[in-house]
């Protein structure tokens, strides 16, 4: 397949559209989980599995359902899980480069310091593919509702611990 091909998908048209189109980089990840105070971790699961899952999963799963189950502890293991595999699918079929896709998710479940390395990579490799499924026409993903929501959520439970400190220093 030549670099001006796009990919080849026997789910739906190998061009693009909408929230398939989008490369979000991987610095703008990095902040938003900060400001968000890892709250945006939510939004990138519902973004991932609305924007990947419906090229390499027929039928695919619910952006919305799979963001729900990924807050509830164990669970939360299963859909990190899927939700790489199907980069991993999704970069195989777009002939980009992949990545150890298990590798990867041991050793930042056993070592969660290591994730500094590993979701960039991810990310990156994502990019990559949308870029290459697109035949370059993907474009930078403007700031959704489900972006802002979760910096205000994150902010929210950051004003509900000082509140609960406070709290309970003056009760003390």
């Amino acid at each position: 397949m030549s670099a001006a091909q796009p990919m080849s998908d026997p789910f739906g048209p190998p061009t693009a559209t909408g929230e398939t189109a989008v490369i979000r980089s991987v610095g703008r990840c990095v902040l938003l989980l900060i400001v968000s105070f890892g709250v945006w971790s939510f939004a990138w699961m519902y973004h991932t599995t609305k924007e990947v899952s419906p090229r390499v999963r027929q039928p695919p799963p619910s952006p919305g359902l799979r963001t729900f189950l990924y807050a509830i502890p164990i669970v939360n293991l299963v859909m990190w899980f899927f939700a790489w595999q199907e980069i991993e699918d999704y970069c195989k079929r777009a002939r980009t480069q992949d990545f150890p896709m298990f590798a990867f998710w041991i050793l930042t479940f056993i070592f969660g310091i290591v994730g500094l390395y590993t979701y960039p990579v991810v990310q990156s490799r994502l990019n990559d593919a949308h870029r290459a499924a697109t035949n370059g026409q993907a474009t930078n993903a403007p700031m959704q509702a489900a972006d802002w929501i979760a910096i205000v959520v994150g902010w929210a439970f950051l004003a509900l611990w000082i509140l609960i400190i406070i709290v309970a220093v003056a009760a003390s």
